[in-house]
């Protein structure tokens, strides 16, 4: 199936590695999602500078793994949805939740269709352990540098399961990029090297031990980092090459997603560099301990929760202080 019109187009005959993929795409961007790998969108090409926005491993290609593998010895690169958790633990039924949770392994059913100056890509997951369908729409439309991802997570069981559920984008950088997050506090979940603070450091966002978080170093520094940041005044995220003054960012409900993890690599992680920013709907990463501190949510029986996400390019700035979902930077 597929559909050109003003340079907009939707497409599923491709494989990369073995694996079905989906394109959309129109003058601005192009994006290519896995379907086998839990509709992982694992290509977000920015055309007027012909580079991917997001990072990739250079030792890893995208495969399927099993529910419980480590996802960090799979992970390829891209962008996954992170449900129902992060760090693997018992959930409060006694199952083992999957480290990064069920929804990166797990297949999806897709279908695309085609408006009249819209193409979208409806995929569906059902997770094997927690019982939920993860419906996530994306919609592309012709002359927009941005995209909408419409998603629906639903409750299939008979018994209440609690949740974390996060939007996990990494994305590729290089020394002097800039990220932009309107938060105001910060906590230290993990780090190696010092150089991004230590287990359990607040501060304020985003200056810790008078280093600016905001601006990416470089992949010789040998640190990495994961950090929570709260205190939202807004829903949105933005990361901006400087030097190009073209950026990507994510715009969000910051009620449902009210922290921010801010995950950054600068060589001290397997030798990467990259960087995550990503709207969760709590912390910390493994859900038992965020269910006992009160963050984690709670779906029941034949409950929906629906969000919506929008992920834009923007450009002509260095600096961003709002970013709005019509693709507006200011």
């Amino acid at each position: 199936m597929t559909r050109l019109q003003r340079h907009l187009d939707i497409d599923d005959n491709w494989t990369y590695h073995g694996l079905k993929v989906v394109r959309l795409q129109n003058q601005h961007v192009a994006l290519d999602v896995l379907p086998a790998r839990g509709a992982n969108i694992f290509r977000v090409l920015d055309k007027h500078r012909d580079i991917d926005v997001l990072w990739k491993s250079n030792r890893v290609a995208p495969h399927v793994a099993a529910v419980h593998a480590d996802f960090d010895d799979h992970w390829a690169g891209g962008w996954d949805d992170a449900f129902p958790g992060g760090r693997s633990c018992r959930n409060r039924h006694g199952d083992l939740l999957p480290y990064m949770g069920e929804v990166w392994t797990a297949p999806s059913d897709y279908q695309m269709n085609v408006g009249a100056d819209e193409v979208t890509l409806t995929t569906t997951v059902r997770t094997p352990i927690t019982p939920a369908e993860l419906t996530r729409t994306i919609t592309l439309r012709a002359d927009e540098q941005r995209f909408t991802l419409s998603y629906s997570l639903r409750n299939i069981g008979t018994m209440p399961f609690d949740y974390n559920w996060g939007v996990h984008p990494s994305l590729a950088i290089r020394p002097g990029m800039r990220f932009d997050i309107p938060a105001t506090r910060g906590l230290v979940d993990e780090a190696g090297g010092d150089l991004l603070g230590r287990p359990g450091d607040e501060y304020d966002w985003p200056v810790l031990r008078g280093h600016d978080l905001r601006r990416a170093d470089d992949i010789n520094v040998g640190a990495f980092a994961l950090h929570y940041l709260t205190g939202l005044t807004a829903g949105w995220v933005a990361a901006t090459d400087v030097a190009d003054r073209r950026g990507f960012g994510l715009c969000f409900d910051h009620e449902l997603f009210p922290v921010v993890w801010f995950c950054l690599v600068y060589g001290g992680w397997r030798g990467y560099q990259q960087a995550l920013i990503e709207p969760w709907t709590g912390y910390p990463s493994p859900l038992d301990e965020a269910v006992a501190a009160g963050r984690a949510r709670l779906l029941n029986p034949d409950e929906t929760q629906s969000t919506e996400v929008v992920a834009a390019l923007y450009d002509g700035v260095e600096t961003v202080t709002e970013l709005l979902p019509d693709g507006t930077v200011r």
